[in-house]
């Protein structure tokens, strides 16, 4: 397969070119060349990061998986019935279980706390990653601040440990310490995908490309981004294999001894989990930092701009270029949708888990090791589909969106019965299976439909304002599953608002035209190159 000669291809073997253009060669030499244990470094960081897909589980595993759950359980036992103000039921937290928070009389239940919770954390890393996010592409700070972030991070997710024995008093403090996660990991996300560019393009045969004087500007562009699909390619293959190894050691830890019963069904073991989670990230990280060149860097900040704005001023400029291209801005308001409904049904499935399970850490961590699993299974099957059958990439994700529906499709019958609708445990393995399978291709064919439909050029633009767009969509489904929680004291509730993202999300992709859309993009091109062409002339 040709994919698979791409994945094992050697970056380092490279034969000398005679060639070189001095003025390339100039701007090439300003950064250091990428070493074997520069790149192997950065895959193991990702490795330590065992992300599963942001939206999914990742290290991320823990912060989607262990530390909303410790929330959960803590804010159970500090909680209470509305109805008889007695402490919750904790061997049934299907039962009603409010907090008092946000001075509302009767309290809130805890499903919407905790889904405000992860709000509040996704609106500040929006407001946070456009504000500062200049500081990850230019200029030396990128190397400090995710050496920060990732040691907050780390910290924050070994930290819960010390309320193994809390009698949910303090269940505030956890909450606290769980949005300090998620904003330091989501920092460490923005920041590692930042520094990737610099690495895959000092790379010896990218560099060779990008000095010859023999080849062309676009077949230089071409392997530049050639390279830069092979590391992301096999970082993400690396974040898998930490998810898997993760998985797979703590569902074998689950079964040993322990007080009587097995670790796995004892609370303790949650907070065990989010310590090895933890520890595994700080090991696999070390060698990132260390074998860092000190002489990596970005470009340098754009003449006249400064790190509080760039953020802002680029993504006005990226909705005004959108609107010039139709089917590229309908595809911008399609991902707004698809994506809050995949992050939001990530939120609900962890505290639906939560409620059904009775916290039972080790039903958790094997439905993750499926989820695993299934999603690299997923990844290949989409792969395998789209070469053997020729598929294009608009049906792909028609295919992969669709089947994701199907989620809060079967959810909507658990608002009338207890038995079906994800309502069972049973239900909940099914689940695992089919979210891994589906939902994790959904991030890689967004990308690949996106750069179909973004102009030449454009792309870092572009991929830039679906990262926004990606961090202000995911806020708003939690705080209004959140919301109609509140009133009905029942999260199933939220299911047909995710429903209905995904039905006008299908119906957007469904009329792109994509045939059409190149045919607007030879246009646009056609375009800036005239009024290029007409500006040298006045210059001249």
């Amino acid at each position: 397969m040709k994919w698979l000669k791409h994945l094992v291809a050697n970056p380092f073997n490279v034969e000398p070119n005679e060639h070189d253009d001095p003025n390339k060669a100039a701007i090439v030499e300003q950064q250091p060349p990428a070493t074997r244990k520069e790149l192997w470094s950065y895959y193991l960081y990702y490795n330590g990061v065992s992300r599963q897909e942001e939206r999914l589980w990742n290290n991320g595993y823990t912060v989607f998986s262990y530390m909303p759950t410790i929330l959960q359980y803590l804010a159970y036992r500090g909680g209470f019935d509305p109805e008889t103000q007695a402490p919750c039921d904790l061997q049934n937290a299907l039962k009603p279980c409010h907090v008092r928070w946000l001075n509302a009389p009767r309290g809130i239940p805890v499903s919407s706390m905790l889904l405000y919770v992860q709000a509040i954390a996704f609106s500040i890393q929006f407001l946070l990653f456009t504000t500062f996010g200049s500081l990850a592409d230019y200029g030396r700070w990128n190397r400090h601040i995710l050496l920060g972030s990732t040691v907050i991070a780390c910290a924050s997710q070994i930290l819960p440990i010390a309320l193994v024995d809390d009698d949910g008093s303090h269940w505030g403090i956890m909450m606290a310490i769980y949005v300090v996660a998620l904003i330091s990991y989501g920092t460490t996300l923005v920041f590692y995908a930042a520094a990737f560019p610099a690495l895959s393009d000092n790379l010896p045969v990218v560099r060779a490309a990008r000095m010859n004087a023999d080849i062309t500007a676009e077949e230089s562009s071409t392997i530049v981004e050639q390279w830069r699909n092979h590391v992301s390619a096999i970082s993400t293959t690396f974040s898998n294999i930490g998810f898997l190894i993760l998985t797979a050691v703590l569902s074998g830890v689950s079964f040993v001894s322990y007080q009587g019963d097995t670790l796995g069904n004892a609370p303790i073991y949650n907070f065990f989990s989010t310590v090895v989670c933890g520890g595994f990230w700080v090991l696999n990280a070390i060698p990132y930092f260390m074998l860092l060149p000190k002489g990596r860097r970005g470009p340098p900040l754009p003449h006249g701009a400064n790190h509080l704005t760039v953020g802002w001023k680029s993504i006005i400029q990226a909705i005004r270029e959108a609107r010039k291209l139709r089917y590229l801005f309908m595809y911008i308001f399609s991902y707004f949708m698809f994506s809050d409904a995949v992050s939001t049904i990530t939120q609900m499935s962890t505290i639906i888990t939560g409620e059904i399970t009775s916290f039972s850490p080790v039903q958790i961590t094997l439905q993750s090791l499926i989820t695993a699993i299934t999603s690299i299974l997923g990844c290949l099957f989409f792969l395998w589909l789209a070469e053997h059958y020729k598929i294009k990439t608009k049906t792909n994700l028609l295919i992969i969106v669709i089947s994701t529906a199907f989620v809060p499709l079967w959810g909507c019958f658990g608002i009338g019965l207890s038995n079906f609708g994800i309502r069972s445990t049973t239900e909940l393995w099914i689940f695992a299976a089919w979210s891994g399978f589906f939902t994790a291709p959904i991030w890689a064919w967004q990308q690949t439909m996106l750069a179909e439909l973004t102009p030449r050029g454009k792309e870092n633009l572009f991929f830039g304002l679906f990262g926004v767009v990606n961090k202000a969509s995911s806020w708003i489904g939690p705080v209004v599953v959140g919301a109609i929680s509140e009133t009905t004291s029942n999260v199933w509730m939220g299911w047909p608002f995710v429903l209905a993202l995904f039905v006008i999300a299908t119906t957007i992709i469904f009329f792109i035209d994509v045939d059409g859309a190149k045919k607007d993009l030879e246009e646009y091109h056609a375009i800036s190159e005239k009024d290029t062409s007409s500006t040298w002339t006045v210059i001249e």
